[in-house]
């Protein structure tokens, strides 16, 4: 998944869950959490949204809080900044990892 095609899948995200936010730009330089167009429960269900949809599970647990802010580093996280497709499954190998999903 590119990052044009992670923006346009958060897109349809707040176009189905935040009906305030229909008129708000979706860019990779979106501010999620400081601009309030997210707080801390729909930034769960973001994350579970994405680990659905890209079948990969995003390990918070070693993200800077800061990188997952913005659209372009939660797309990051969620594919390892690559532009190819993710393979399910496929991360750290550390065995630690912390999915929103799984709390």
């Amino acid at each position: 998944m590119n990052q044009e095609q992670f923006v346009e899948l958060l897109a349809s995200w707040f176009r189905a869950n935040k009906p305030t936010s229909d008129g708000a730009k979706i860019t990779a330089d979106t501010e999620l959490l400081g601009s309030g167009l997210l707080d801390s429960f729909d930034f769960l269900d973001v994350i579970v949204f994405i680990e659905n949809k890209t079948g990969k599970k995003i390990d918070l647990s070693v993200a800077d809080p800061n990188q997952f802010s913005l659209v372009r580093g939660l797309w990051q996280l969620a594919t390892g900044g690559d532009e190819g497709p993710t393979t399910p499954g496929s991360g750290s190998g550390s065995g630690n990892s912390v999915s929103a999903s799984a709390l």
